[in-house]
């Protein structure tokens, strides 16, 4: 199992900023319901819904861990996981572009970069990426995804063996 952990200059921060982005959902919802019937009180509601949506779809999205199993690459979340198949692989590299890389949808460097994103060379792809120092990036048959693990390069090799197999 390989961690998949924010760079350091992020990790002391991601705590911090989950929290906050919850609070301020749940402040806003509250806050609807104190406010007297007005704009500003359904305003306060949509914006509060919103940044629980957004809350809950970083749990989706974030990855904890990457995990080689025998059936193929597993990524751990939060909430649920993500499984490729090693049959489906084609390649696998170290990446470093995702900062040049357009996003179509998600996070382009808050709690990482995340969600669907494209490049030339690529195309679109699905990003799970915590620390862009550690990119992993997968060709598949059909989707690509672009990984982020602490010793990406030993997740490589090992990876390799197991696709040569």
């Amino acid at each position: 199992m390989y961690k998949s952990d924010f760079q350091p200059i992020m990790k002391r921060y991601a705590l911090a900023l989950k929290i906050i982005l919850l609070m301020a959902g749940v402040m806003f919802i509250v806050r609807s319901f104190v406010l007297p019937y007005s704009i500003e009180q359904i305003a306060s509601l949509l914006l509060g819904i919103l940044l629980m949506i957004i809350y809950i779809y970083l749990l989706m999205i974030i990855p904890s861990a990457i995990e080689l199993d025998n059936e193929g690459i597993t990524i751990k979340r939060v909430l649920g996981k993500k499984s490729i198949p090693y049959s489906a692989i084609k390649e696998v590299f170290a990446y470093n572009g995702v900062q040049e890389d357009v996003r179509y949808f998600g996070s382009n460097g808050f709690l990482g970069y995340t969600g669907i994103m494209g490049s030339t060379p690529y195309g679109k792809y699905y990003s799970y990426v915590k620390n862009p120092q550690q990119q992993v990036f997968v060709l598949t048959q059909n989707k690509n995804y672009l990984l982020s693990c602490e010793n990406r390069d030993i997740f490589i090799k090992e990876l390799s063996n197991k696709l040569s197999k």
